[in-house]
């Protein structure tokens, strides 16, 4: 029976790594202008949600950017 806390491989050919780690500029854009409307409280609840979704895009990247470390190798790969 597969469970939430079975590992899972992903297999991605090694040049669209360096494009999961980081944001667009066009998305590091809407992340910036949707943080000043939150500060400002004028975000619809659409915005709380995407803004929300742009936070846990950031946290995912920069998990496996830890986990290949800045030479792109898998950690324990180098």
């Amino acid at each position: 029976m597969i469970t939430a806390d079975d590992p899972v491989t992903v297999i991605l050919p090694r040049s669209t790594v360096g494009g999961i780690l980081s944001l667009s500029s066009e998305l590091t854009d809407r992340m910036h202008g949707l943080m000043e409307l939150n500060t400002d409280g004028r975000l619809t609840s659409f915005e709380k949600l995407e803004l929300e979704t742009v936070f846990q895009m950031t946290h995912f990247g920069r998990s496996l950017a830890a986990a290949f470390g800045a030479n792109g190798a898998a950690a324990g790969q180098r």
